[in-house]
């Protein structure tokens, strides 16, 4: 999708000093799909946005591993300056329901685990574990995801 690889360059071209470039084209993911995606956020292989990343709003102090999927109008925020060591890490083969908020502790980490999922409307304000199902506001376990083998 388009919206992905705009990010992706917005990200690559930050990482290469070229900032202005890079803040162009966060505006015009802005202007086009409604989504905040700041360049100095990182992003792992396969990212994808659903609904064209549709309200997706992203805090630049955010790590996103391989193949993780955000629906629409999700929000992933750090409550912390840009570029303080607080980080929110989302490991790879995460799902993230639209409508979720994800929102750390003040000046603190946050990580979601590798192959979860997070259901639609979720509030996540603390860790979560690998391969679980998690939900509701504020969200809590409501199953394990038996690990597949080849993972």
């Amino acid at each position: 999708m388009i919206v992905e690889r705009l990010w992706q360059l917005s990200c690559k071209l930050h990482r290469q000093g070229m900032r202005r470039s890079a803040r162009l084209i966060k505006a015009i993911n802005f202007v086009v799909f409604h989504c905040v995606l700041p360049p100095e956020a990182v992003l792992g292989r396969g990212v994808t946005l659903g609904h064209f990343g549709l309200g997706i709003v992203v805090h630049a102090n955010t790590t996103l591993g391989d193949h993780v999927h955000l629906w629409h109008h999700v929000t992933l925020a750090v409550t912390a300056a840009v570029g303080s060591p607080a980080r929110l890490t989302i490991e790879q083969n995460v799902v993230i329901g639209a409508g979720t908020v994800v929102v750390t502790p003040r000046d603190t980490s946050l990580r979601i685990g590798a192959f979860s999922v997070i259901g639609a409307n979720s509030v996540v304000t603390h860790d979560v574990p690998s391969n679980v199902v998690v939900m509701g506001a504020p969200a809590r376990v409501i199953r394990e995801i038996p690990p597949r083998l080849g993972r």
